[in-house]
């Protein structure tokens, strides 16, 4: 082999590797550059809800239980429920807005804090009076800028043992503002509304 020959083979063979060098590594440096283009995802938001004033119609302390609400379906996941007012029959979730517990404890625990018994959950029997039951709509309807909380729910109260009618009540609370904190506020005073109804249908002791 002649030396041109030699040296014509040593270039051939290194442009080679060169070039597939650069075609095996152009879609990873690009895939690389992209990665690093795309921006952070959004950080979770939570919300919780306060209790309401319903002294006017709180048990005596210690009499009440409110044991643990059923849910279904979506209505049992924390993410925020919202719909359409031009679509009420599509149900969405969003991503990244949730509430900080579960519906069923979150209502749980704040029908309890409403009535001046947050010392008052359980799951089991022994009090004078307990509530029971399940949550039929929680969520956020959307017309435009305006938002709407609204909730129903089956509500049954147990007296000595007895247990009494199981009751559907709703009602609807318009948001402040188009935001999810007005919209948790707004929540707070719908249910309100049901517990005052609630409250004055079965005639607890005051």
């Amino acid at each position: 082999m002649s030396c041109q020959t030699r040296i014509a083979t040593r270039f051939t063979a290194r442009f080679t590797t060169l070039f597939r060098a650069l075609i095996y590594g152009l879609p990873l440096a690009l895939t690389l550059a992209a990665c690093g283009s795309v921006p952070p995802a959004p950080g979770d938001n939570f919300y919780r809800l306060q209790a309401v004033n319903t002294l006017s119609h709180t048990p005596p302390a210690g009499s009440l239980s409110v044991r643990s609400l059923r849910a279904d379906s979506l209505y049992a996941e924390r993410p925020i429920i919202y719909s359409e007012e031009s679509n009420p029959r599509q149900l969405r979730q969003y991503h990244y807005h949730l509430w900080l517990y579960p519906p069923a404890q979150l209502v749980q625990e704040h029908l309890a804090g409403s009535l001046g018994q947050s010392s008052a959950l359980n799951t089991g029997s022994g009090a004078a009076y307990e509530i029971d039951g399940r949550i039929v709509r929680f969520e956020r309807r959307m017309s435009g800028k305006q938002s709407t909380a609204v909730v129903a729910l089956e509500l049954q109260l147990t007296t000595r043992g007895k247990a009494g009618p199981n009751k559907s009540y709703q009602a609807e609370q318009t948001a402040s503002d188009d935001t999810l904190p007005a919209f948790a506020a707004a929540m707070e005073q719908a249910l309100g509304k049901i517990y005052t109804q609630f409250l004055a249908d079965t005639l607890l002791p005051r």
